[in-house]
């Protein structure tokens, strides 16, 4: 019995332990999803995502998402969506939208304080247009808090 609620605890307990957020609804829509990820391919957008240097008293950091069309030129006027979850702690994703602050700059606040590889995605929709990544980054330490 001991060596039972040793194993539930360690399965239960262990936030490294995670499945990858919505993987079974991901399997679903991964006819959609490919269909999407070539289409923003053909659209020829790029997206950059920088993490701020100062991490606030709840644990967010500024994230900066720039936006470039397939002439470099910002794409401006987008509604940004940003999600994403640190490789050992898939179990916590973090979601958040981006303002636009300058333009094809997007900056939101995100719960991206943990340092290392991280799983983004990126859905930005302007009009009719629609683009949609999803890329691993490393995120470096956070420089301090404010």
């Amino acid at each position: 019995m001991v060596f039972i609620l040793i194993a539930i605890t360690l399965a239960t307990g262990d936030r490294s332990f995670a499945v990858v957020p919505d993987y079974y609804q991901k399997a679903v829509d991964y006819d959609d999803r490919k269909a999407l990820l070539a289409e923003s391919a053909e659209l020829g957008w790029q997206a950059e995502l920088t993490a701020g240097e100062r991490i606030d008293a709840l644990g967010a950091r500024e994230v900066v998402v720039m936006l470039r069309d397939v002439e470099g030129k910002p794409v401006t006027d987008a509604a940004v969506k940003v999600s994403g979850y640190h490789y050992a702690r898939a179990g916590e994703p973090v979601a958040f939208e981006g303002v636009e602050a300058l333009p094809g700059q997007y900056v939101g606040q995100g719960r991206v304080s943990r340092e290392g590889f991280w799983q983004f995605e990126i859905d930005a929709q302007r009009g009719e247009q629609r683009f949609f990544t999803t890329f691993k980054q490393y995120v470096a330490p956070a420089g301090g808090t404010r």
